[in-house]
């Protein structure tokens, strides 16, 4: 907060008036440059620290959506064994003990944080960034909660997958052409989920490769889908 005093000795007239007016105007200007320069300081101090916790975010989510590739493949090809096994079961062929025992059905997630760009949202630290900075972490992190939320659909499809087992099994791996129909459904439903989220990694991976390589990200998200459905 700034202060102006009144002069301590008289104004002896409009020359004094003038010069004290100068000085006061001068110490204004001053101060407020002053403190104008440490908020300016402030500001970016708070923008570079947002950008070192961003990068380093961004850099950890990578590793852990690279990791989760390999998984993916994994349960991508158990659902069609799955479905392979319950497509023999409504054409009325034979499915071996050992078919019957390799039935399962499994999901898993992506565990990715936000907390930097949670806290440089909340810190307003986006705001003191140029907008096209702002917006590229704004795409990193859509890409990402995208997989969150489509990643979470396997999983809620498993649930209702082994609802059915449980429901329906009964004596050794006894699955009627009906029961085999209604799993076969809901498998099919988690295999396109699957093939969402798997082209969903991949754009999220792009994302961050792209942002920490300095370059564009490629902008191939129809293709990535259509390409990852027919796998």
């Amino acid at each position: 907060m700034l202060d102006v005093h009144l002069p301590h000795g008289k104004l002896h007239g409009i020359s004094d008036f003038l010069i004290h007016l100068f000085t006061i105007t001068v110490g204004l200007l001053i101060a407020v440059q002053i403190e104008s320069c440490v908020e300016w300081r402030h500001h970016v101090h708070l923008a570079n620290e947002a950008r070192v916790e961003l990068r380093t975010e961004i850099e950890h989510n990578l590793a852990d959506l690279k990791k989760a590739e390999p998984s993916v493949k994994i349960y991508r090809q158990k659902i069609d064994d799955d479905l392979a096994i319950l497509q023999r079961i409504q054409e009325h062929r034979n499915v071996t003990k050992e078919q019957r025992r390799k039935f399962s059905v499994s999901s898993g997630g992506v565990g990715l944080t936000d907390t930097a760009w949670k806290t440089a949202q909340i810190t307003g630290a986006l705001a003191y960034m140029p907008y096209e900075e702002a917006e590229r972490y704004s795409e990193i992190y859509q890409a990402q909660d995208q997989l969150r939320v489509i990643s979470n659909k396997p999983v809620e499809d498993a649930a209702a997958i082994t609802g059915l087992l449980a429901k329906f099994h009964r004596g050794p791996g006894k699955i009627t052409v009906d029961q085999a129909s209604a799993m076969a459904e809901q498998l099919g439903q988690m295999r396109l989920h699957m093939a969402i989220g798997d082209t969903n990694l991949h754009v999220a991976i792009e994302q961050c490769e792209a942002f920490l390589e300095h370059r564009k990200a490629r902008d191939d998200f129809e293709t990535n889908l259509k390409s990852g459905l027919n796998k």
